[in-house]
């Protein structure tokens, strides 16, 4: 597969638009390996099953059944000596049998050398892959991929090989996945407000502020150049239950204000005198927390957390600043509706009573 690869390179690097190939974060390890003439191993009848046992045994040993001694199973192991396998030398002029019953020494089937060996083997599907990651120019990002796709169409790959799309469907169905895990998160923010509130009506003007923090999260990756990855987005479904936080503290404190007897207009006022500072510094303590982890570096392994932090800071900043001014009319509009939905519901009620009166003995007039 790495060698059928490095074949393709060439042919993909001249597409126009794509600015290299992204190699490997740590190079592939090295090791001493035995390479067996097959051609050899054939003429003089050896298997070569043989001659990677006799390695075997010479650098690991084998295990042999447990030695019981007075019911105690002792474990047993065969190897050869140290100074027999101290070096490749020594490796080389062991013997190993052919099928005819004679005996050749193991450097007259095998040549030493240097190997590059992969990191690991790969599987998708029970299927071994290999991963061949492109630079493109952002400019004709979606030409060059349908190029890329016309190109694989006409590539004449061996038996057996094939490319395949699995990473883009993965990409796909865990983008689908966090957005169900974000519409998920925010019903049940929403139910939960309906309880605590007692109404499933007022909870919708806090609702509303998870929009607004849409709007900073946009702004924000647009004005630093960045990119928003699958931590951002993660970021986002954690942000949908922080910026309610500043909706929660408002509104509650309106619902007391009013259950004391104050009107509607002056509570929002006061609600919103006396409850900005607590909600300021309740989403300063966010986004001064979230500086030092986006100003950090990627990890090792390349992850970086800057997307993630974005997310919060500009969506803290605009929901907070924002929440004082569009909750409160939300919060007016949503409460007439309440209303007007109980004073309809009231008279369909009465109306109703009025057609059926409740059945009884018939009560006489009384007249003049």
């Amino acid at each position: 597969m790495e060698e059928l690869a490095e074949e393709l390179e060439p042919g993909l690097l001249a597409l126009p638009g794509v600015l290299g190939i992204r190699g490997q974060e740590e190079n592939s390890p090295n090791e001493l390996g035995l390479v067996i003439d097959r051609d050899r191993a054939t003429a003089s009848q050896v298997n070569p099953e043989v001659i990677a046992g006799m390695v075997g045994y010479a650098l690991r040993g084998a295990a042999l059944p447990r030695y019981n001694d007075a019911g105690r199973e002792i474990p047993v192991r065969i190897r050869f000596r140290e100074e027999n396998r101290e070096s490749i030398a020594d490796l080389n002029n062991f013997w190993v049998p052919t099928a005819t019953g004679e005996v050749m020494p193991v450097s007259s089937l095998v040549t030493s050398s240097v190997l590059n060996t992969p990191r690991g083997i790969f599987r998708n599907n029970k299927r071994i892959s290999h991963s061949i990651t492109l630079e493109l120019k952002k400019e004709t990002a979606k030409e060059t991929r349908d190029q890329l796709m016309a190109l694989q169409r006409q590539m004449d790959l061996p038996e057996g090989v094939s490319f395949g799309t699995w990473q883009f469907a993965s990409v796909n169905e865990e983008l689908r996945n966090l957005m169900f895990a974000a519409s998920v998160s925010i019903l049940f923010i929403y139910l939960l407000m309906g309880f605590l509130f007692e109404s499933f009506v007022l909870p919708l003007s806090i609702i509303c502020a998870i929009p607004l923090a849409a709007v900073g999260v946009g702004w924000v990756h647009y004005f630093t150049g960045k990119d928003m990855d699958f931590l951002g987005i993660v970021g986002g479904i954690l942000l949908a239950g922080v910026v309610v936080n500043n909706g929660i503290v408002l509104i509650d404190y309106i619902n007391r204000l009013r259950a004391e007897g104050m009107d509607r207009g002056t509570a929002l006022l006061q609600a919103a005198d006396r409850r900005f500072r607590p909600i300021l510094m309740t989403a300063l303590t966010t986004i001064i927390g979230m500086i030092p982890l986006t100003m950090s570096k990627p990890t090792s392994i390349g992850i970086s957390y800057k997307s993630f932090g974005l997310t919060l800071i500009g969506g803290m900043s605009t929901a907070t600043l924002l929440t004082l001014l569009i909750v409160p009319i939300f919060y007016t509009f949503f409460d007439d509706a309440r209303l007007a939905m109980g004073r309809a519901l009231k008279r369909v009620l009465t109306r109703g009573r009025a057609t059926n009166p409740p059945s009884g003995d018939p009560v006489p007039a009384v007249g003049q």
